[in-house]
């Protein structure tokens, strides 16, 4: 099937896709390659690499994944076999950026259908993914079909705002809280983040934030700004990936960058993936406009962990192209002085009365509790240490 990848009114490329397979077969023709996703134009200026490979990595990133939690109910409430069917539905629409494909010669215009200003239906599939008993009938055109990542999720609307479900996967069921506790964090510390809250639906424990980007706004992921450049062998990760947004004018990248990992530090993030932060590009003047909020912070406070197995002195996170950096390590790319401890005085205690107020949803003992806030204290007074 013929087909032009578009980035909301822009031309990008015209491209084949196999329908049976769910790929792109083949570039004809890259009309705009600066409005194109970065995987694509890092592709065409490196002629190392695969154009259509690289488009295709693009592509399929966009979906649910394999792995994703009770995947198989979803797919068999769907009547598909594979999530990569989804890929290509609803015009391959999405909340995280404002790319859409259409066939050459059909004619729709991005204002009529984009997810931004458009409504969708979402209650058969939030249903799906969350309740234990649905039979309600699921729309496929909604931005649903193009959420990554192994947590079971949801697009909804609520009062006009697009606002992100994301439910658990751990023993724990942690994780909701876990975004809550890293939002109060960085809300006292004065930092740029995503608001996360908790919710319940069907008896389970949930999180929910806001949609952080506008109609006329991409993420651009660390991946792909990481693999934009040739990196040499004298600069570090931090530096290297700083230095590029500097060359494209976001001016406190460094500063915002400490931020998150100070962050990462404190909660014991172990999942900060390069897909896990970047940048906000404006898709019509094509500027880097700044740092994207510090976001899905779910996997953190050794929610992974048994009772037993719970060690708040040192682990290790992903950092850069190192996935297993010890957490004591991340000091050396932060200057700890600027951070006002101060600001974070009474927040175990608050924290500990959230675990308490969710804990008939989740399985935290009050051994976990004492655990994971002692854990939290001992980390805030670690920092307290180094200054």
């Amino acid at each position: 099937m013929k087909c032009i990848l578009m980035n909301k009114n822009t031309k990008v490329a015209t491209i084949e896709i196999d329908t049976k397979f769910n790929i792109i077969k083949k570039i004809y023709k890259i009309h705009n390659i600066a409005y194109a996703p970065l995987l694509l134009k890092n592709a065409v200026e490196d002629k190392s690499l695969n154009n259509e490979k690289e488009l295709n990595k693009w592509f399929k990133g966009r979906g649910i994944p394999s792995w994703r939690k009770d995947i198989e109910n979803l797919l068999e409430k769907l009547n598909i076999s594979s999530p990569e069917e989804l890929l290509n539905k609803a015009y391959a629409l999405s909340l995280s950026d404002q790319y859409w494909i259409k066939e050459l010669k059909q004619n729709v215009e991005w204002e009529n259908i984009n997810f931004f200003t458009n409504d969708f239906k979402y209650k058969g599939y939030l249903n799906i993914s969350f309740s234990s008993s649905s039979n309600e009938a699921i729309d496929i055109k909604s931005p649903n079909n193009t959420t990554d990542g192994m947590l079971q999720k949801a697009w909804i609307i609520e009062k006009g705002k697009r606002v992100l479900v994301k439910g658990t996967y751990s023993p724990s069921m942690q994780e909701p809280i876990n975004e809550w506790l890293v939002s109060q964090l960085c809300k006292r510390l004065g930092f740029n983040y995503c608001k996360y809250d908790i919710d319940i639906i069907d008896k389970k424990i949930v999180s929910k934030c806001e949609c952080f980007i506008k109609e006329n706004e991409e993420i651009i992921t660390a991946y792909d700004i990481y693999h934009s450049e040739k990196k040499d062998n004298h600069t570090n990760d931090f530096d290297y990936y700083t230095n590029i947004l500097l060359k494209h004018g976001i001016n406190h990248a460094k500063e915002e960058l400490e931020n998150m990992f100070f962050i990462d530090y404190l909660v014991m993030n172990f999942d900060r993936h390069l897909k896990n932060f970047g940048i906000i590009r404006n898709v019509e003047t094509l500027e880097w406009e700044k740092v994207t909020p510090i976001f899905d912070t779910g996997e953190c406070m050794e929610c992974d962990k048994t009772l037993d197995e719970i060690n708040f002195y040192d682990r290790t996170g992903k950092f850069f192209s190192s996935v297993e950096m010890p957490f004591s390590k991340y000091l050396n790319y932060i200057n700890v002085a600027k951070f006002d401890i101060s600001k974070l005085d009474g927040l175990v205690e608050e924290y500990k009365s959230k675990l308490i107020e969710y804990r008939k949803y989740t399985d935290i003992t009050d051994k976990r509790i004492d655990k994971l806030t002692t854990g939290l204290q001992y980390r805030i007074d670690s920092i307290k240490a180094c200054k």
